[in-house]
């Protein structure tokens, strides 16, 4: 009889774990149907801002990774700038409504501006290692400003 109250106890514990995370799944997935549509990429942002001497100190290998981080930071920002400048900013927040259409269309731009930051940088890998230096540091420093313009926004 100890044994079948033993066994029992043992298979209402496993029947109350499997359901905490079953529901616990289902908790997270409602949580990712309900989540925010992000209009601006949150990786639309720069920790660092270079200088001529700074980027004239590195190897032509880092300059290109710096090259094309700045284009694809550009590519999140640029195309809502009239909408915001700021990463990471929510439709509720500016106040569009965020139906199915308009998160479809938030998708579909998102992989899209993934597919075009992928193909760039395979490009590049092939060809702006043929760039000068000096080029590739002048790009760099004319993005950097874009995206400061960008990120200040028109008052400043």
């Amino acid at each position: 009889m100890y044994e079948k109250v033993k066994g029992m106890k043992r298979l209402l514990l496993s029947i109350s774990i499997f359901c905490l995370l079953a529901g616990g799944e289902e908790t997270q997935a409602q949580s990712k149907n309900n989540k925010e549509i992000v209009l601006v990429n949150a990786d639309a942002s720069v920790d660092k801002f270079h200088t001529m001497s700074d980027l004239k100190s590195k190897n032509k290998g880092e300059l290109i990774a710096i090259y094309k981080d700045r284009f694809k930071v550009i590519t999140y920002l640029l195309p809502y700038t009239a909408l915001s400048n700021k990463p990471g900013v929510t439709l509720s927040v500016l106040g569009v409504p965020e139906n199915s259409e308009n998160k479809s269309l938030i998708e579909k731009e998102a992989k899209a501006t993934e597919q075009l930051n992928q193909a760039f940088s395979v490009t590049l890998d092939n060809f702006i290692a043929y760039a000068d230096s000096d080029n590739i540091i002048w790009s760099i420093l004319l993005y950097e400003e874009m995206i400061r313009k960008l990120l200040l926004g028109k008052d400043n």
